[in-house]
């Protein structure tokens, strides 16, 4: 008997044990789901987007209205997934779905469409076109994850199956994990053929984990109606203030991230990857906000850290702080303010009856965020304003959703002081930039003591502080034209004796004002050791020149009588700034025939026969970021059948971050050509010191240049082919030497 027993104890255990192993294989089946397939979702969103550059002109709104663009589509599959599940029975919605999974494979995979370039009207509408014929339709089925997912392991016998969440906190890490590895581990090593491959039969990978989660819920929801009823929690409808204190706290935090992209990019610097830090500690704040260890952080603890950041940020541009801490600074602001949005959301998530209302009202509120800051904002502003406006929201809905009663009436006085406060600042900034510093402190102070003493509440004290900073967003007096467009965000200074055309820090050309000096070339294109000395050395036989880029207009001062000058210009607005008399007068006062081409220079110089140009010249910079599609091998082919037998090619490479020397070793090495690198120190009037390379198959055009002072021939031991189908800028980034 006594053997019996001990044999059937190992049995019982094995039998306790297997439901147990079953239970864990589930959750994990789960977790791996959610984190592969929100990996998916982040490793295409760039990944496309680096497909369409070429047919945008490596423009960085791409990238912006790209986000818009998925946002709205995870919208759109969240609602999708309420509807299912609150329309379809238990047993059915998981057959439907994983039939729906099964569409997307007719259409892998991502593959570039016919006509993918911008034609008439507006390019966002073509890029959204573009992006729905790309991969509308497996970016739908992939961003369903999330909430299906944790809908259907509420319905699980799993110990856990009442709070479902630690799934979104692994989708999340998924996020975060596919929006790190695409730009150091994928893009550095992987063609983008190959990616497109890879990422196909990664969605074929996730339709089948998929369709086993399927399987699971099936059988979870054969539990008795009574047990379901237990797993679901409270009846009832979500109240209307909920729903909207939702949208809010999704809101603020997606929006002030795509906010301070632009800022970064465009007033800070534009900085390589940048748009990666930002996105990275937005998600980062979801992953710990859902965390089970960070929920019972104090609510009044991460508002007032919120508030501190938000003081900062908009006090930073005071007194020329430096660049680093300037970034730093913003990207606390996002991840204190990211933090108590999301960890208010985390405390405040519903049980598994109202998950996917839950899910649909957050994809709402990054919705909301991304069509403000990528769709309305370069509509209605001239200028990168998100930022600063958004510094000014956060405050306000702060004040909404964590103020006590009574905050309404005390908010509209503070209002109204407000405007007092803000018409005093632009008083102030109607002097010379910065220099009105203590008059701003003063003015916030004044505001801060105001709003204190009328509210006692700690963030509209803050609200007060940010007030008078803001107006400093709007400009002073010697920016004398502004214009903002699908590809950048423009401004015309005017200084002593100069007008200056700008793209957030970077110049575009200027101009001298006083007309004995007005047609003479400046910034990068000046004289020694720029495109000045081709134009001095082989000015005769340059009879039928090109430009990709127009910027200012200040190459066609080059210009002779008989000669053609063609500029390739992909923003309309520039040239309309370029031809605007009471900015510029290059283009109109040349001595050569000047044609302006509105269109993306690769592709417009494509339409050109072969042998149509004397001298091609490459300078086609946005804000110090590179248009890689215009420095690869396929280009650089192209470029030289569209040059006369011995033209020239001079591209211009001057950057803060990038090293173009390899990029350009490696053209010459695959054309066959020779390559001379000139340095202009900037040293005379008007001058900025550049790089230029110039490269000819005619070894007289090196020979000659060379002779110069500041020219040499260009250094071909390091080489770095890009392709169309394949770079890094990693590869090139560093100090140019």
């Amino acid at each position: 008997m006594d053997g019996l027993m001990t044999a059937a104890a190992p049995a019982a255990q094995r039998a306790g044990s297997a439901p147990r192993r079953a239970l864990l294989a589930t959750r994990a089946l789960f977790t791996l789901t959610a984190f592969f397939g929100a990996a998916l979702l982040f490793v295409v969103q760039p990944m496309v987007a680096r497909l369409l550059l070429p047919s945008y002109g490596g423009s960085a709104t791409v990238w912006s209205t790209s986000s818009l663009f998925f946002q709205v589509l995870l919208l759109t599959s969240y609602f999708y997934v309420h509807v299912s599940r609150t329309r379809l029975r238990p047993r059915v919605q998981p057959l439907v779905h994983a039939a729906l999974v099964a569409v997307p494979l007719t259409v892998l995979p991502v593959v570039l469409p016919a006509g993918a370039a911008p034609g008439d009207g507006s390019p966002v509408l073509w890029l959204l076109r573009t992006l729905t014929l790309m991969v509308g339709l497996p970016f739908l089925v992939v961003g369903t994850a999330g909430p299906v997912l944790q809908a259907w392991f509420a319905e699980t016998a799993d110990v856990r199956s009442h709070d479902p969440y630690f799934l979104f906190a692994a989708s999340n890490l998924g996020s975060f994990g596919g929006l790190l590895a695409y730009p150091f581990l994928i893009e550095p090593h992987v063609s983008l053929h190959t990616q497109r491959l890879a990422w196909s039969w990664g969605f074929v990978a996730f339709a089948a984990l998929t369709v086993g989660c399927a399987v699971v819920a099936t059988r979870g929801a054969s539990r008795t109606p009574e047990r379901r009823d237990e797993a679901a929690g409270p009846k009832g409808r979500v109240p209307a203030r909920t729903l909207l204190r939702w949208t809010l706290l999704a809101f603020l935090p997606a929006s002030l991230s795509l906010a301070i992209t632009s800022h970064l990019s465009t007033d800070v610097g534009a900085i390589p990857l940048l748009w990666v830090v930002p996105l990275a500690v937005y998600l980062a704040t979801f992953v710990t906000a859902f965390s089970r260890t960070t929920r019972q952080v104090p609510r009044r603890a991460t508002y007032v850290a919120a508030t501190v950041a938000v003081v900062g940020a908009a006090a930073a541009p005071i007194g020329g702080m430096p660049i680093w801490l300037m970034a730093g600074i913003d990207l606390v602001l996002l991840a204190t303010v990211g933090y108590a949005a999301h960890a208010r959301l985390a405390a405040d998530r519903p049980p598994p009856e109202h998950l996917t209302t839950f899910y649909l009202v957050i994809a709402a509120g990054g919705a909301l965020g991304g069509f403000l800051n990528g769709f309305v904002a370069p509509l209605v502003f001239d200028r990168v304003l998100e930022f600063p406006l958004t510094l000014v929201l956060v405050s306000l809905l702060f004040v909404g959703i964590g103020a006590n009663r009574g905050t309404v009436r005390s908010l509209l006085i503070l209002l109204g002081g407000l405007l007092l406060v803000l018409a005093a600042a632009a008083v102030v900034n109607r002097g010379e930039e910065w220099r009105g510093t203590s008059a701003y402190v003063a003015l916030a102070v004044l505001a801060a003591a105001v709003g204190w003493g009328l509210t006692r509440a700690p963030i509209l004290l803050a609200l007060c502080l940010v007030a008078p900073f803001v107006a400093t967003w709007w400009g002073t007096t010697d920016t004398i034209d502004r214009t903002r467009s699908f590809y950048g965000a423009y401004r015309v200074e005017q200084t002593a004796d100069q007008h200056k055309l700008v793209h957030g820090n970077t110049v575009h050309g200027a101009q001298f004002r006083d007309e004995r000096r007005r047609d003479t070339p400046t910034t990068y294109y000046a004289s020694p050791g720029s495109v000045g000395d081709v134009f001095e050395l082989f000015g005769d036989r340059l009879d039928r020149v090109g430009t990709i880029g127009l910027g200012a207009g200040t190459i066609a001062a080059y210009g002779r009588p008989g000669q053609r000058m063609t500029f390739f210009e992909i923003d309309p607005d520039i040239v309309h700034t370029a031809r605007d008399p009471r900015l510029f007068t290059f283009l109109t006062d040349s001595k050569a025939a000047v044609d302006v081409v509105v269109g993306d220079g690769r592709l417009e110089v494509a339409k050109l026969p072969s042998g149509s140009l004397d001298l091609l010249v490459l300078d086609a910079f946005s804000s110090d970021s590179i248009p890689v599609h215009l420095l690869t091998r396929e280009a650089f082919a192209m470029y030289a059948d569209r040059l006369a037998d011995g033209g020239i090619l001079a591209v211009h490479i001057s950057s803060r971050f990038f090293d173009l020397v390899p990029v350009l070793a490696a053209a010459a090495e695959d054309l066959g050509w020779t390559a001379t690198i000139g340095l202009s120190q900037g040293s005379t009037p008007g001058a900025t010191s550049s790089r230029w390379v110039v490269l000819s198959a005619d070894r007289s055009v090196a020979s000659q240049l060379a002779a110069r002072p500041r020219w040499e021939p260009l250094d071909l031991t390091r080489r770095v082919q890009w392709t169309d189908d394949y770079s890094s800028v990693l590869s090139v980034l560093g100090q140019p030497g």
